[in-house]
């Protein structure tokens, strides 16, 4: 089972995959988030333990469901 620690990562690796699948620097994304460069960094390196309500907000920024940065972001919902 994963802990609190590799979730962060595991979360802010897919987010960086998402990222830059959608072809989004990290300067962009920090404008669209409304955040500083080294916050997303920290997010997408797993240093950044945030609230749920980032999450959200940085799917939003990305144009995406926010479970596919909790989860692998290939996978496909059930519901």
């Amino acid at each position: 089972m994963m802990n609190a620690s590799q979730a962060l990562l595991q979360s802010g690796q897919n987010h960086k995959v998402i990222r830059i699948g959608k072809r989004y620097s990290i300067e962009t994304l920090a404008v669209l988030f409304d955040a500083n460069e080294a916050t997303i960094i920290a997010i997408e390196e797993g240093d950044f333990d945030f609230p749920m309500s980032t999450i959200f907000k940085l799917a939003a920024a990305i144009n995406v469901d926010f479970r596919q940065i909790l989860v692998d972001p290939t996978a496909h919902s059930a519901v």
